[in-house]
């Protein structure tokens, strides 16, 4: 690990993960740039880039009543990766991505009702990959990304009644590919994502009836690009991603975006590192997180999360006081490392820097001998059953 990166984890807080990310089913398919969304009380995945690196058109839903997976007829338009989708009076919309040689501007809509598919008016834009979608009322906008000659900045605007693209205003800030975006509070926002050869945080809203561009807040985490974001009930989050650097960040990071503030609190992280371009989508106020790839440990994860966002204790700031009584010592720690919790433990598992377990013990043991382990950061995990309580850093120095 390098040192810059040993002591700014060292530097935090400990990192507290959710009460409520809860495991799930495994996805069937290990991929990352899913194109995902949910209709009708069902998860749905489509597309994306399996292990090898190959396209795909296949479809699944996620029942979260029997937490089980399905196989769907696939995707009718042409295998592809680096879509995006959005939602508007009850179907998804998606398309645009790229297929193995070509970069691709259709657009089609799902209707969950009778799991059927009609294409659309393609865009008259640029073909591209990595672009922004967001809808409100009646219309789609779709902007940034890139393709061949390299970022984009404009922006369109899809009447899903005429079914017709027009040209709206370009984005202020430069050129630029993944971004995040989200409808909060009936407003279009999106902002950060990657372009001119830097990973940015800045952050802008669209008013729709003036076809303007306001400059908002900077998103106040690290610079990032890459993750999966949503709305619910007012407000957009944004969740994972790669940091600054382009690469993972230590923490699965969530944040949640209040429009009427213009302001960001930040919410628990998912479990283990940062995935770039993971999938998730929202049923019955919980957020479903999966796929996309852990670059700490350079594969592909498979096994999904739900958080619970209505619970009340969901911030970093609340965690920390209630579970205040679960904690490792010492720290640093040469031979042995212990816990205490008087929370229901079922079992401790220990990763290193780079995400590998390296140890795992029921949590009644209470301690580990760690004369084995090379010196350098742990991360030590608490979990009742399939769920994370509680992740601690402890620091292996003799």
């Amino acid at each position: 690990m390098h040192k810059a990166l040993l002591v700014s984890f060292l530097l935090m807080s400990t990192s507290i993960f959710a009460q409520t990310w809860v495991q799930q089913a495994n996805m069937p398919s290990p991929r990352h740039h899913p194109i995902t969304f949910s209709l009708n009380g069902m998860g749905y995945s489509a597309t994306g880039s399996t292990l090898n690196s190959q396209v795909t058109n296949d479809f699944y839903d996620y029942n979260p009543i029997t937490n089980t997976w399905g196989t769907m007829p696939s995707f009718p338009g042409p295998a592809r990766s680096f879509g995006i989708s959005t939602l508007s009076n009850g179907k998804a919309y998606l398309g645009f991505g790229v297929t193995r040689t070509q970069y691709l501007k259709d657009f089609w809509s799902f209707d969950a009702t009778d799991s059927s598919w009609t294409q659309l008016a393609s865009c008259v834009c640029n073909a591209r990959r990595h672009p922004a979608m967001v809808s409100t009322g009646n219309k789609i906008y779709v902007g940034l990304g890139n393709d061949a000659s390299g970022d984009l900045n404009d922006w369109w605007m899809y009447d899903i009644i005429a079914n017709t693209w027009t040209q709206i205003a370009d984005l202020p800030g430069i050129p630029r590919h993944h971004p995040f975006m989200f409808n909060a509070g009936g407003e279009v926002f999106a902002g950060m994502g990657h372009g001119g050869g830097i990973i940015h945080n800045d952050w802008y809203k669209l008013d729709t009836a003036t076809n303007s561009w306001t400059t908002m807040s900077p998103f106040p985490g690290e610079a990032r690009v890459a993750g999966t974001q949503f709305e619910v009930n007012g407000y957009g989050y944004v969740l994972s991603g790669d940091g600054s650097n382009h690469s993972f960040m230590s923490t699965g990071e969530m944040w949640r975006y209040d429009p009427n503030g213009d302001s960001w609190m930040q919410m628990l992280s998912h479990p283990n590192q940062s995935r770039w371009a993971p999938g998730s989508f929202v049923i019955n106020d919980e957020v479903y997180f999966f796929g996309g790839l852990n670059r700490a440990t350079n594969l592909f994860p498979n096994e999904a999360w739900k958080f619970d966002l209505t619970d009340t204790t969901s911030s970093i700031n609340e965690i920390d006081q209630i579970l205040e009584n679960t904690f490792v010592y010492p720290n640093p720690a040469s031979d042995f490392i212990f816990w205490k919790s008087d929370r229901s433990i079922s079992d401790v598992r220990v990763y290193n820097g780079v995400g590998q377990l390296v140890f795992t013990s029921a949590a009644n043991v209470q301690r580990m001998d760690v004369n084995g382990l090379n010196d350098g950061l742990y991360f030590v995990q608490f979990f009742d059953r399939t769920k994370i309580i509680k992740t601690s850093k402890v620091l292996i120095q003799r």
